[in-house]
């Protein structure tokens, strides 16, 4: 994926990419969606791949209109990244979206794609793609959940900075995949507290017969 969301950033390479983590996200979902009650892969997949494409499109759109938008976010998590990492005794400077730690020194830029964003569009094209779920859980799991992995995103991003300027080893890259895993966790325990589809249904009881106690003539 490119550092930044710009359109024309984007390459064939960058929407390849993309392609593959719809197809990874919405084959692993469907898999864990369908543990319990089976259905239709096609139709899961197309509602997943439609939202979570749409949400990225917008994003770039955003991003290449509103270019400020993405910067005021990026500045104010800059600021709260440094503040955390000060904490810890490490000595940081912070300008803009770049953040700089001393001895060693190690800059760092907390760009568009730091944000997080594919992570929350992943996450609620799982959720809008599970049919099962009433409107009232699919709200109440897009809130939660958002929350959830707006916490993880600060608290990767203050470790990538943390175990990059300690180690130097460039381990924002590993966190790709832990992404995925976590946005697949919090979105199965999700559907774990719902359990869609497993909900028992009354049967209706069989008609009584009634049998007369006349008597005959």
């Amino acid at each position: 994926m490119p550092d930044t969301f710009q359109l024309s950033d984007w390459s064939y390479g960058a929407l390849v990419g993309l392609v593959l983590v719809c197809a990874i996200f919405g084959g692993i979902g469907y898999a864990i969606a369908s543990r319990r009650v089976k259905q239709p892969l096609l139709a899961f997949f197309l509602r997943f791949a439609v939202v979570f494409l749409l949400l990225v499109v917008i994003e770039a759109a955003i991003l290449s209109l509103w270019p400020s938008v993405h910067e005021a976010i990026s500045n104010f998590t800059t600021t709260l990244v440094g503040g955390m990492l000060a904490t810890v005794g490490i000595s940081e400077s912070v300008t803009g979206s770049l953040i700089t730690l001393q001895d060693p020194l190690l800059v760092f830029s907390i760009d568009a794609a730091c944000l997080g964003g594919l992570l929350f569009w992943a996450y609620i094209a799982l959720v809008l793609a599970e049919s099962r779920a009433s409107t009232r859980q699919r709200i109440a799991g897009l809130f939660i959940g958002s929350a959830i992995l707006l916490g993880f995103n600060f608290i990767r991003i203050i470790l990538s900075i943390y175990l990059e300027w300690l180690t130097e080893v460039h381990v924002h890259d590993y966190f790709y995949i832990i992404n995925m895993i976590v946005v697949l966790m919090v979105w199965a325990g999700w559907l774990r507290v719902i359990k869609p589809g497993t909900t028992s249904v009354a049967r209706p009881s069989p008609p009584r017969t009634f049998v007369s106690d006349s008597q005959n003539d």
